[in-house]
């Protein structure tokens, strides 16, 4: 790589590292959202809210990363261009091909990046995050309990807190428990204190009465206490025969899967998220070949270049789109996917011939 190589790729590199990283961090924001209650509401501690948000990164930073090295080539090139850089380039002899080969070169790495995160990192994360869920719902999830509303929590069983004390203190408690439909159970309590049971979150309630009602005989029993646990164990969620979403199966398991499933809907899913893992990194190179291409052939205009930026960012637009588009429609039928690869393929044989006649006919 000559002096002229190494200066543009340099530049290339600083832009798409701002451009990473400024929209990573405004998504990263938004996403992390989600979780601040967990924190907040003086349940899970400040560690794993930090791990839960970093398991966010790598399902976006694959959409992300090619979006910006779009934006990195299209703006380091345009001020090339406009700082009359590039016509001295030009003037050196390079030719469109050494032009592009910079950002070639960096689109290149960002696809071997965007295969890393596709088929090994980003299912890895996502399993990871739904554990972690279900791990923070286990362990911290009685810490949701709102005080003046009445909580359901689901399973028809429903709490009322009228208020909650420091150390995980609860006044005013009222209690249903449906889930025995026979014999629904009503507990009221002057306070309680949140706990954690060998069978999950728990609250122990003191100075109240049990009401059952036997819906067999129509009878009404009470019971007077000192102190009582009352299991929360429907917080607690389980794994345990649950169907994996396909952005949580590794590649091999999804080619498996994909071939065996009984289910036609659930197959075309797992081969829709299959064929868009191979795919999706090919963006970075069509991305870099569509903003290279436009800018870097034709003649130079003193007057500005808007209407070449334009048709990139268009032509970008509709390429986005149709991936997208194709992507969903796999889903539901099996004949999109040979489409995807032709829309994720066509701007990169495109750009290739381009650059390549070019330098052909700057040799003959």
């Amino acid at each position: 790589m000559n002096r002229l190589d190494a200066y543009l790729m340099r530049a290339l590199v600083l832009a798409l590292v701002f451009v990473t990283f400024a929209v990573t961090a405004a998504v990263w924001l938004t996403q992390s959202l989600r979780y601040v209650d967990v924190v907040v509401e003086n349940g899970a501690p400040l560690h794993l809210f930090v791990w839960l948000a970093l398991l966010t990164l790598p399902t976006f930073l694959s959409i992300i990363l090619p979006v910006a090295l779009f934006v990195a080539v299209l703006f380091t090139y345009h001020k090339f261009i406009q700082d009359s850089e590039m016509v001295a380039m030009r003037a050196c002899g390079m030719g469109p091909h050494a032009l592009a080969k910079p950002a070639l070169m960096l689109a290149l790495v960002c696809t071997v990046l965007g295969f890393f995160m596709s088929l090994w990192l980003q299912p890895l994360a996502s399993r990871e995050l739904l554990k972690m869920q279900y791990f923070v719902q286990s362990q911290f999830s009685a810490a949701l309990l709102k005080e003046g509303t009445f909580n359901d929590l689901g399973n028809r069983m429903t709490v009322y807190v009228a208020r909650r004390e420091q150390n995980a203190e609860l006044t005013g408690l009222l209690i249903h428990d449906g889930r025995n439909p026979a014999k629904p159970v009503t507990i009221r309590a002057v306070r309680g204190q949140l706990a954690q049971g060998p069978s999950g979150p728990q609250v122990i309630v003191y100075d109240g009465i049990q009401q059952e009602y036997n819906r067999a005989t129509g009878r009404l029993s009470e019971l007077t206490f000192d102190s009582y646990a009352v299991s929360l164990d429907t917080l607690v969620p389980t794994l345990a025969g649950r169907t994996p979403l396909p952005r949580e199966l590794g590649i091999f398991d999804l080619i498996q899967q994909s071939r065996t499933e009984a289910d036609a809907n659930r197959q075309r899913r797992l081969t829709s998220e299959l064929h868009q893992r191979f795919t999706g990194p090919l963006m970075s190179l069509g991305f870099a070949m569509i903003a290279t291409c436009c800018l870097l052939f034709g003649e130079f205009n003193r007057r500005g270049n808007a209407r070449r930026v334009i048709s990139a960012v268009a032509l970008a637009a509709l390429l986005q789109a149709v991936v997208l588009g194709m992507g969903q429609m796999a889903t539901r039928n099996s004949w999109a996917i040979t489409p995807l690869y032709f829309a994720a393929l066509l701007p990169i044989i495109l750009g290739v011939e381009l650059l390549w006649r070019s330098e052909r006919r700057r040799w003959v």
